[in-house]
């Protein structure tokens, strides 16, 4: 796709059918199966390059923080914080996603204990099991309670 060529063509459109195309695009940028196609390939810690549209041009940072729909990249020199898009993140193609821990299961987890799980919502959140079934614990916790598969669920540790 030549830039230009887009570019001479947008000139040409009405202000409404540039609103209208900006607003298919945001959506489609934001739509959460291309955010979890970004996601599964990203972890904490993990370097890469994205585009900060801030100052228009790569950089290189590490991830430090997830949210729904952005994560928090450190940039080295200079050392900064950035929240961009998922879609600002260029994956490397060689570059595999580290491999998946051992999935828990019911004899990990008690009655009482503290688990974190992300929701359907991609938000984190922290709770107290309060019944064990037998694919699903019940978590309290946040204003709510949720029936969740074992195998989403990690131990929080006090200190």
């Amino acid at each position: 796709m030549d830039l230009h060529e887009v570019m001479s063509s947008l000139q040409q459109a009405t202000d409404l059918d540039l609103l209208r195309l900006s607003t298919a695009i945001d959506h489609l940028l934001h739509s959460p199966a291309r955010i979890l196609a970004v996601r599964q390939h990203l972890h904490l810690g993990q370097e890469v390059q994205f585009w900060n549209l801030h100052l228009n041009r790569m950089h290189h940072g590490r991830i430090t923080k997830f949210k729904p729909e952005e994560v928090l990249l450190l940039t080295e020199a200079p050392a900064q914080y950035w929240w961009v898009s998922y879609a600002a993140i260029q994956l490397d193609a060689n570059q595999a996603p580290p491999p998946a821990p051992k999935r828990p299961q019911r004899a990990d987890f008690a009655k009482g204990d503290t688990v974190s799980f992300e929701g359907r919502d991609l938000i984190q959140r922290v709770g107290t099991i309060v019944r064990l079934n037998q694919k699903t614990a019940t978590v309290t916790g946040d204003g709510g309670e949720w029936r969740v598969s074992f195998g989403l669920l990690r131990h929080v540790i006090d200190l």
